[in-house]
């Protein structure tokens, strides 16, 4: 018998012994009580609902773009190493260890507008691909693209206040099919939460009737 193979056959083989079960059990899932804005899990009670992180967001007038946040895991330092080997060595098959995660959590907002966070066209050919476009597709994700990015420094280079008083560099191609949906952002990684709200602010402004988000890391 002859087997197609393909791309997703060959990445759904190997899905299976991606990583051992052992380093599977260093990701940190989120549960429990969470930040009702960006997703960070809450490790102390308080009555509060909003982590210190989006209140000092809100007291400092920045308006709140980005509906809400939904996370998967938390960002610990095995988290650091597992993604700069996807995202910077590129080594893509990782990207499968988060499928089921990622699946579980889109299927809350299975009547949005999936849209991976854009990378510019200098930074996909520096890495070889989008690493949450990566994502999306190895988790079987159908997805748009119509958020475009420019190309600026990374983010990883600017410091927190930086981040946060950015200038806008996301831009909508096609206003027309954003218009009055509602769109979930997929990113990898939630810090500051400023490259977010910067995205919905322009899907917002062409028109989007909301934008939420879902990132792997918090």
């Amino acid at each position: 018998m002859i087997v197609e193979i393909s791309w997703s056959s060959l990445f759904l083989e190997k899905e299976k012994v991606v990583i051992c079960q052992r380093c599977k059990s260093e990701l940190s899932q989120i549960t429990g009580h969470v930040c009702s804005r960006c997703g960070r899990m809450r490790h102390e009670h308080r009555e509060e609902v909003m982590c210190g992180d989006c209140e000092r967001w809100s007291l400092g007038n920045k308006t709140n773009h980005l509906d809400q946040n939904i996370a998967c895991f938390e960002y610990n330092n095995f988290a650091k190493e597992l993604m700069a080997l996807y995202k910077y060595k590129g080594d893509y098959v990782l990207g499968a260890v988060f499928a089921a995660a990622l699946q579980q959590k889109c299927m809350v907002k299975n009547k949005s507008i999936i849209i991976p966070l854009p990378i510019s066209e200098e930074r996909r050919y520096e890495r070889g691909f989008n690493q949450t476009e990566g994502l999306l597709h190895l988790a079987g994700i159908p997805f748009e693209t119509q958020l475009k990015r420019e190309h600026t420094e990374k983010q990883s280079k600017k410091s927190r206040k930086e981040r946060i008083e950015q200038e806008q560099f996301f831009f909508v191609e096609n206003n027309t099919e954003i218009s009055s949906r509602e769109i979930v952002l997929v990113d990898d990684i939630y810090t500051t939460g400023a490259t977010l709200h910067l995205a919905a602010k322009a899907l917002k402004e062409a028109g989007a009737k909301s934008v939420s988000s879902i990132t792997i890391f918090r």
